[in-house]
């Protein structure tokens, strides 16, 4: 009944003993040093960084197999990319202006075919067959090659402004997958790939406000 009395609650000897192995007290005890707080650093690095990533980095070559949900993680990213191919070349085959197919064939290019390569690599050094046949060359024509389509079925407004969301799309996938494998040379490939859709979400959205099919969203303004 000491507790309900008001009575201070020692710490008993199983707390003094883990306060002695974690380094510290049980008793409260004020920081020494204030946190140096780092903010601004490529991936978010901080002065703090070196524990993580050094547990990060151990995690490297221990497997030769793939899990069942890094299969299944490798898998969907591979069938994403393969199906891009042919969708960037779609659109450009429909696009009229010259600067946005142009833009198209290097987003097909600075994306769809390094991220195809990527998950193509996951399972080749692991012994594994993709999916498909790898088209992240065979796919990848010039536009020439393309050539163009006269439809009305949808205009350079509606491809550009509809490739904000894929991209957004692919970012989102790309997080979802990394999460799924616990080796760090699987996510360093999918995190790989989150930037090179990240770059094209933002470059894309840009492009979109040079041409006047978006405008810029209302400014907040503190009084």
């Amino acid at each position: 009944m000491e507790n309900l009395e008001g009575k201070e609650n020692k710490p008993n000897l199983m707390e003094k003993a883990m306060g002695r192995v974690m380094g510290g007290s049980t008793s409260p005890t004020r920081q020494e040093r204030p946190v140096d707080i780092v903010i601004g650093q490529e991936y978010g690095r901080t002065p703090y960084s070196g524990e993580p990533e050094k547990i990060y980095e151990a995690t490297r070559g221990k497997s030769q197999v793939l899990h069942a949900p890094e299969y299944y993680a490798v898998t969907q990213g591979y069938w994403r990319e393969w199906v891009c191919m042919g969708q960037c070349n779609l659109f450009m085959q429909a696009l009229k202006n010259p600067m946005i197919r142009q833009s198209m064939l290097t987003y097909r290019n600075d994306v769809c075919s390094p991220n195809l390569a990527e998950m193509q690599a996951l399972f080749t050094k692991r012994g594994y067959e993709p999916p498909a046949p790898f088209n992240g060359d065979r796919d990848a024509k010039s536009l020439d090659e393309l050539g163009q389509i006269d439809t009305d079925a949808i205009d350079d407004k509606m491809i550009l402004i509809g490739h904000i969301f894929t991209v957004e799309g692919f970012m989102n996938l790309w997080n979802k997958l990394g999460t799924m494998t616990y080796d760090a040379d699987l996510r360093d490939a999918f995190m790989r790939n989150y930037h090179r859709a990240n770059r094209w979400h933002l470059a894309t959205a840009a492009m979109a406000k040079k041409m006047q099919f978006l405008e810029e969203y209302p400014e907040i303004r503190m009084s």
